[in-house]
């Protein structure tokens, strides 16, 4: 019997098509091969870069943030030069940095973390400064401090200010190391804080309010600055908890200000009750990072500032938060809107 499943002409041109959608399907499979090795690569180096960031530190090594500026994909940057002094609360995610500008003369405190110097750096120079007249690192932990030895290379530095910790209680980190070499090598002036001292800022002045006590916690050591320009003031507060809280208002130290930089990221051990009524600012600033493992800021904390009436500004929110002041009134300018 006769097959009818005889090719013919048709099935001739069948098997072309066969042929050729086999022929498809194989560098269409050698295709998504290449694609997946390349993928496989580039998730083993973001990989490397943030075990870099996070643990080894190796100098010379790029940080995701680089890699992001360098694509040009940078967070968008909040100036306000119209204004004769302005205060800068810098998103670093979960971490602190603001930076003080006045007319010639400018204060950066803290940087945040090693993986966000970049960040903070990008910032500064699009804002066109050069130098920054006083560096304040509030105290030697990473989320504050982290980056700094690469800020410290890359401006002109006027003076250096740190606490004086405790030995027993001095890191060992490498961030901590960095830091004190980049001192060294740039020959830059430091010095630790005394409280009740101050430094010009044009017609502005910050005082050093803190630490005023020796402690356990290395957090208690950081230095509290009041920046004051004609009637508007400022209080950054590092991560101060409430047993240095307590000591700066047995000092009788004026820690009065419109805005406060709530402690400790808006933690429940900062920002008692007695220092809010204090202080009693119109504006909090809470430097914190979105959905942080450490449930910053703390309810406790939100409720005590809403109870007082006291407007909140969050930099897991709003991203970069600046104040522009006059000497006789605030404008808030913030990066989200």
């Amino acid at each position: 019997m006769k097959s009818n499943l005889s090719p013919g002409r048709n099935g001739k041109n069948n098997y072309k098509a066969v042929r050729k959608a086999a022929a498809y399907a194989e560098k269409n499979t050698s295709a998504r091969s290449a694609l997946a090795v390349i993928g496989a690569i580039l998730l083993l180096i973001a990989l490397f870069l943030f075990l870099n960031e996070k643990f080894f530190g190796i100098e010379g090594i790029p940080t995701l943030n680089d890699l992001y500026e360098g694509a040009g994909l940078g967070k968008k940057i909040v100036s306000a030069a119209e204004g004769t002094a302005e205060v800068h609360f810098i998103d670093v995610g979960q971490g602190d940095s603001e930076l003080i500008r006045t007319k010639n003369k400018t204060a950066l405190i803290d940087c945040g973390e090693r993986d966000q110097y970049n960040e903070v750096i990008s910032y500064i120079e699009n804002l066109g400064i050069k130098r920054l007249d006083y560096v304040i690192v509030s105290h030697p932990h990473s989320d504050h401090m982290g980056g700094m030895s690469y800020i410290l290379d890359k401006f002109d530095i006027g003076l250096v200010i740190m606490p004086n910790v405790r030995k027993e209680l001095t890191p060992t980190s490498n961030a901590y190391k960095r830091l004190l070499e980049a001192i060294s090598e740039n020959d830059i002036a430091a010095e630790f804080a005394e409280a009740g001292t101050s430094y010009p800022l044009d017609e502005g002045e910050i005082t050093l309010l803190s630490p005023v006590e020796d402690y356990d916690d290395l957090n208690n050591y950081s230095v509290t600055v009041k920046f004051c320009y004609g009637e508007d003031s400022f209080l950054f507060t590092g991560d101060i908890e409430k047993e240095a809280e307590n000591d700066i208002l047995e000092s009788g130290a004026d820690v009065s200000a419109d805005v406060l930089k709530a402690a400790h990221h808006g933690s429940s051990t900062s920002t008692c009750r007695e220092f809010l009524q204090a202080v009693d600012p119109k504006y909090a600033v809470i430097e914190v990072g979105e959905g942080n493992d450490y449930g910053h800021p703390h309810k406790e904390t939100l409720k005590r500032l809403e109870k007082a009436d006291i407007l909140i500004y969050r930099t897991d929110i709003l991203g970069s938060i600046v104040f522009v002041s006059d000497g006789s009134g605030l404008e808030i300018i913030s990066e989200k809107g």
